[in-house]
């Protein structure tokens, strides 16, 4: 499997829909790091009959012949137009990441870092661009880097099966 994998245009227009309307359904609660920093909100979620298509989606596109679990699936919106909070997430393998609402803007969207700490790779924010890439790969925001705009993202994390 691929390090990064970007697919624009992800979901159709009913299933964007339907996600992007819960964004104005859901109770939001301010999210923050480890380190007391504080980057927006979120909403967590949990697999269910209403929404077993998305999880269907996401594993028939990027992991069809893998055995993943989901790990706190949730919506999260956000502007850290303060600085960059480069991180692993090393608690689980892979990460669904799915642009969702927001301006379309370089800065909106995720930088990825290479082997010597340098960040070397950036995917734009574009409405309904899904990422999945490796949990083990440094990645942050890049809206303290210039323009941006609150987004909001559908963000889900993967472990391998056996390791759970």
């Amino acid at each position: 499997m691929k390090d990064i994998i970007v697919v624009d245009n992800f979901f159709n227009e009913k299933e964007l829909n339907i996600l992007n309307n819960n964004l104005t359904k859901i109770y939001w609660e301010p999210q923050e790091n480890g380190l007391g920093h504080k980057y927006g909100f979120g909403h967590n979620f949990k697999r269910n009959e209403e929404n077993q298509w998305l999880f269907d989606k996401i594993k028939n596109n990027f992991f069809k012949d893998k055995n993943l679990k989901e790990i706190d699936p949730c919506f999260r919106q956000r502007h850290n137009a303060e600085k960059m909070l480069p991180h692993t997430d090393e608690h689980v393998n892979y990460i669904f990441l799915a642009y969702l609402k927001g301006e379309e803007l370089m800065y909106n969207g995720t930088g990825f870092y290479n082997e010597d700490g340098h960040l070397d790779r950036y995917i734009g924010f574009r409405q309904n661009r899904a990422i999945f890439f490796n949990s083990f790969i440094y990645h942050s925001d890049l809206q303290s880097l210039g323009k941006s705009s609150p987004r909001y993202t559908l963000n889900i994390f993967y472990k391998n099966d056996e390791i759970i």
